[in-house]
This record gives C-alpha cells, structure tokens and sequence, in this order.
C-alpha cells in the first residue's frame, strides 16, 4: 500500500477501530469528535509520520492495558507490515480476527500481508472476505484488482475491482485511472488477436 493510503487509512480508521471493533459498547462521545487515550493518540501520531518501530512500542504498550480493544492490535498489524515483520503482523492481525472477526479492513490488511508472501489463494480468500463483510470498501476492491491484474494475471476480474473502486472512491484517481485504461487496451488487444 503507498504512503499516501496508509496515511488515508490511519487517518480514517484508527480513532474509531480503538473501541469500535472491541467486544464491548462504544463509549458514548459528549461531542463529534473521539477523544484517545494519550498514549494510543501518541502511537497514530508515530503511525501517521512514518515512524514504525516507536509505533511498535507505544503499541505494544497499550494492548497490554487494553486486550479486548481490536483497533490497537490492527495498528500494531499495519506497523508491524510496513517495517517488514510480516510474523509479528500476522500474528497481531489473527489476534484482531479473535477479538472481532467481522472488521473487514483486518481480512483487507491480511489479503496485503499474503499478498507480500506470495500466497496468493490466502490473499485473494482475505480480499473476498473483506467484500463480503463491506462490499463498498474501496480499498479492497483496489486490492484485489492489482492481486488479479498482477499477481493472477486476471486482467477481466482486475478491470472489475479496479472500475468499482473508482466508483467508490470519492477522490478520482489517476494512478487507478491510468490502470483501467491500460487494462482496457490489453483486454481489446487479447480479444482482438484471438480472432480468426
């Protein structure tokens, strides 16, 4: 995932992943805005600047105070992804699927993590099972375009899941933009060439 959708991802999910995705209610706010517990707003902060391994830490720090809340441990998963521990991140994503099996940005996160393993049928199980669980969430519709366009060499499926994601995404995206368009021309090109 770039910079740019890890920032876009944190930015939109974390405050509401620390209670949103725990077994217990979500605190009710007095206002529009969720207020994190320092400690936790300290580790989106070294999240959101690029500085993982003190995310790690702050991170691990935090879950050991609160073990049921899954919003830490998906952090703790994208932290540990993005400075190459896929073990560790694995590990704290299963732990998310544990406390809460129906976050679809988890299985989203995990079809990434596979996808960087190579295992690609785990990947694409993941993906699906993101779109089942939010069959608008844009990013896994991007993800699964690329695991299909690049990895399964599926340019259809791709052209799909790419096309669906620009529709849902609000923001237009050239770089998606530009991938339909050459998806587009190497599907006709495929079909033409296969043609008595």
């Amino acid at each position: 995932m770039s910079q740019h959708w890890t920032n876009t991802f944190i930015t939109l999910c974390c405050s509401a992943l620390l209670f949103a995705c725990s077994n217990q209610p979500p605190r009710p706010a007095t206002d529009t805005a969720v207020t994190l517990p320092r400690d936790y707003a300290r580790a989106l902060e070294y999240m959101r600047i690029g500085d993982y391994p003190s995310a790690i830490d702050a991170l691990q720090d935090f879950t050991q105070g609160q073990p049921d809340h899954a919003g830490p441990y998906l952090n703790l998963g994208i932290a540990y992804r993005q400075s190459g521990n896929l073990g560790a991140a694995r590990d704290a994503l299963e732990k998310v699927l544990a406390i809460n099996p129906s976050q679809p940005e988890v299985h989203n996160q995990l079809g990434m993590l596979y996808r960087e393993q190579g295992d690609f049928e785990r990947a694409l199980r993941s993906y699906h099972n993101a779109l089942r669980l939010a069959p608008d969430a844009a990013l896994a519709h991007r993800n699964l375009g690329i695991l299909y366009d690049l990895y399964l060499q599926q340019p259809v499926l791709a052209l799909d899941h790419y096309q669906r994601f620009l529709e849902l995404e609000h923001d237009d995206s050239a770089e998606v933009s530009n991938w339909v368009v050459d998806l587009e021309r190497r599907t006709r090109s495929t079909r033409a060439s296969a043609q008595p």
